[in-house]
């Protein structure tokens, strides 16, 4: 469990930096990259949930869901700002 939450601190902070990196706009492949890290991230995060049961196993899947759709909404806002931001 204690790797785990190692493992997914370190994404979270690289999936945080190459988002901050991003040139102007966002190509498909970013941005399939960035919604394939989201998806892993999820993977990873309930396949923890795995060692929990009964309520505790809900409520950190219910939190990992709850993690995938703020970074998949993030990253549609990111995508939707890049694509409409106009440099004049």
């Amino acid at each position: 469990m204690n790797r785990f939450n190692i493992n997914a601190i370190a994404i979270a902070i690289g999936m945080a930096f190459s988002t901050v990196a991003m040139a102007q706009t966002m190509s498909k492949d970013e941005y399939k990259s960035a919604k394939d890290g989201i998806a892993a991230e999820y993977k990873s995060a309930k396949a923890a949930c795995d060692s929990f049961s009964g309520n505790a196993k809900d409520i950190c899947q219910a939190d990992a869901r709850g993690k995938e759709k703020v970074a998949k909404a993030e990253l549609e806002k990111k995508k939707k700002k890049k694509k409409n931001t106009n440099p004049l």
